[in-house]
């Protein structure tokens, strides 16, 4: 996000949100960060291909690490069993 963060237009991000998954937030790029971080629907694939349609050429390493809480996994991790 943070290679996205001034360097595309803050309104395109929100009409893809609203668009694309029907995430409506406010025009603040707190909003915006925090509505793809905790969305089930939006997929890293999807942020990478918005990324670039915009000219911005994401960084491969920034795909390694992604938030796990929300049910998202980095390459190669096994997916959690919800049961205990």
């Amino acid at each position: 996000m943070s290679q996205a963060k001034g360097r595309i237009d803050l309104e395109e991000f929100v009409e893809w949100l609203w668009e694309d998954f029907g995430i409506r937030v406010r025009s603040s790029w707190d909003d915006v960060i925090k509505a793809v971080v905790n969305s089930d629907e939006i997929l890293p694939q999807d942020l990478a291909a918005f990324m670039i349609s915009m000219g911005v050429e994401p960084d491969e390493g920034a795909w390694d690490v992604v938030p796990v809480a929300r049910g998202l996994r980095g390459p190669g991790e096994p997916e959690k069993s919800s049961s205990n």
